[in-house]
């Protein structure tokens, strides 16, 4: 979240200048400080990218604990079901109570993966929503500054 910071902070601070460089009586845009914040701002949005492939990597790792976690319940619970089962003066409860079970461990599972796959869904959203307005911002910021050179060189 630094980088978000640092990244937001250079694109304020970029477009400050550009900004305060526009009018008749101000002063011209410092071309220089302009370029050495995009050069800040290309080295600081890496890590905004390695955050996103982070975000992405833990989700398959998530939602792969959450399969193990799954099978590893369903097992479980099919295993007790064989042991009730087994037991032959309680075959007819052991049968209902395994259904149950099981019933009730997929009911798990399913929401266990919904509630995973919502959380990412999340998370990617904001990531989307903050690479966007970066984006965004950088290209609005590039508009400006092609326009104060080209105003600049007439």
């Amino acid at each position: 979240m630094k980088e978000q910071a640092d990244a937001l902070e250079l694109l304020e601070r970029l477009r400050n200048e550009l900004e305060n460089g526009h009018g008749f009586f101000s002063k011209k845009p410092d071309i220089d400080l302009c370029i050495e914040l995009c050069d800040k701002l290309t080295r600081v949005l890496p890590d905004s990218m390695d955050e996103a492939d982070y975000v992405k990597q833990k989700r398959k790792e998530i939602l792969a604990n959450a399969d193990v976690v799954a099978k590893n319940t369903i097992r479980a619970a099919e295993e007790q079901a064989n042991k009730l089962v087994s037991e032959s003066e309680i075959v007819k409860s052991a049968q209902t109570a395994s259904k149950q079970i099981i019933e009730n461990a997929y009911a798990q599972c399913d929401n266990l993966i919904l509630r995973t796959k919502a959380h990412l869904d999340n998370l990617f959203k904001e990531t989307e929503n903050f690479l966007c307005s970066t984006l965004s911002v950088v290209r609005t910021n590039r508009e400006e500054l092609r326009a104060a050179l080209t105003d600049g060189n007439k």
